[in-house]
This record gives structure tokens, C-alpha cells and sequence, in this order.
């Protein structure tokens, strides 16, 4: 009898179109008779949809004809060119998420601009809204794979247990990169839905205590250690985004 796991693994690459013909046959069989494994299956094609239309959304409202300006002219048309409609549910649900949100959010990090990497956070952490991350949270093995590609590019340790944070759920992690340092993403949401980032970069910056400010709708608190710069921002109440900060500043 397979596991719920590997029915799952089973749903997602009938979604795929990736079965052969019996395998193909045989899953649909079951499908027709058992209720609940076919509640599964169209909660997995479902999430699949909700991912891709939240995404899609957010390169809808990016900035595209100033960051076709900034990057390199051979480069632009690859980077406004990756649509999720076209993505395949796998990549999405199995962990490749973390390659294909960095395709399209890295895409309006201006690229090849200089300055505050923190700037760069704000500008497309102003287009998240509960919406973005409405979508079903990973199961624990997956947020581990996501959270391990994006910390051995960023160079440091990053687990569920270390990223953890009060009243807060895990949605993703993916790599982005901002003059050509990693930059790693964390996504939660609080209780209503609201997002909040945990970010990474690995800049080589020199140690620096937490620093706490606002810019426009967002709160922001950020410090530095070990060659690595860290952010916490979101659209809460200043105290709990430095509360947040202070709990990871001890772990990093």
C-alpha cells in the first residue's frame, strides 16, 4: 500500500501529464471511487492554480519597462519572457519554487543597480498582499528542502527550527540576487493572512547591531554578522517586526 506521500507524488505527476498510460489508468480508477483521495488531488491542483495566478499577478504589476532598462539588453527579454502559466504544478509543489520565484521576483530587484539592497526588499515587498501567499504551506519535509537550497547559497544554517517564529506560518523560501550577492527570501504570514519577510543577503557586510526604521507602509529591522546582512519586514506594528528581529538575531 503506498503512502500518503507517495500518493501524493503519484497526484502531482498525473497533474503533470508525467504517468504512463497504466499507471495513468489505474489512478484514475481509484480516483473515480475514493472520495478522499480525490479531495486530495484537487486540493494539489487547486494550490497549483493559486500559486501560479499569485505570482503572475505580481510580475503583472512590476516595473518592467524601468528594470528592462537596468538589465543588460541580452538579458531582458529571457527575464520579462517566464510566465507561470506554463510551469509545470511539479516544479511548483516539489521544492523547484525556490528557482522559479528568483526567475520572476529577482527580475524587478534591479539588477545592476547600486545602493541599499534593503531598498530593493521594500520595492516588491510594496506589491505583496495577503494574496500572494494564499496559498496551501508546505509540508515539513519540503519547507526543509527550500530552506537548505537557499541557506547553503546564502552560507549559513538555515532550518525550520531556526527560522520559527511566533504566530507565524512558513510559506516559501527562494533565492533572489542583488548585485551579485544571494539574496535568500523567507515568506510567512501572521493569523489575518499578512506577509512577513525574513531576509538574507551575503554581502560581506561588517557586524552591525539591529536597527529598527519605517518607510512608507512597511517596517523594517535589520542588522548584520558574519558577512551576511539580515531583514525582517512586513506591514506589522514596529514592535513586532523588532520583536521578530530580536528572536532571529540571536539564532544568526
Amino acid at each position: 500500500m503506498l503512502t500518503m506521500a507517495e500518493e501524493d507524488a503519484e497526484l502531482v505527476a498525473l497533474l503533470d501529464d508525467q504517468l504512463d498510460e497504466d499507471a495513468k489508468g489505474r489512478l484514475l480508477a481509484r480516483l473515480a471511487k475514493d472520495e478522499a483521495l480525490r479531495k486530495r488531488y484537487e486540493a494539489l491542483r487547486d494550490a497549483g492554480a493559486q500559486i501560479a495566478a499569485s505570482f503572475e499577478a505580481l510580475l503583472e504589476m512590476a516595473p518592467l519597462a524601468r528594470l528592462r532598462a537596468a538589465l543588460p539588453s541580452e538579458g531582458a527579454p529571457r527575464a520579462a519572457s517566464r510566465r507561470f502559466p506554463g510551469i509545470a504544478f511539479r516544479e511548483l509543489a516539489a521544492g523547484i519554487v525556490v528557482g522559479l520565484l528568483a526567475a520572476t521576483a529577482a527580475a524587478w530587484l534591479v539588477l545592476g543597480e547600486r545602493g541599499d539592497w534593503r531598498e530593493a526588499v521594500v520595492q516588491y515587498a510594496e506589491l505583496y498582499t495577503k494574496d500572494t501567499f494564499a496559498f496551501p504551506s508546505p509540508d515539513a519535509s519540503l519547507e526543509a528542502q527550500q530552506l537548505s537550497a537557499v541557506g547553503t547559497r546564502v552560507g549559513t544554517d538555515l532550518t525550520p527550527e531556526s527560522v520559527r517564529l511566533p504566530d507565524m506560518q512558513f510559506k516559501v523560501a527562494f533565492l533572489l540576487t542583488y548585485d551579485g550577492s544571494a539574496l535568500g527570501q523567507i515568506a510567512f504570514v501572521d493569523p489575518r493572512g499578512d506577509p512577513v519577510l525574513f531576509c538574507v543577503i551575503a554581502n560581506g557586510a561588517a557586524d552591525s547591531p539591529t536597527r529598527s526604521e519605517r518607510r512608507g507602509k512597511l517596517s523594517l529591522s535589520s542588522w548584520s554578522h558574519a558577512g551576511r546582512g539580515y531583514l525582517v519586514i512586513g506591514r506589522l506594528p514596529d514592535e513586532r517586526i523588532a520583536d521578530f528581529a530580536r528572536t532571529l538575531e540571536k539564532r544568526f
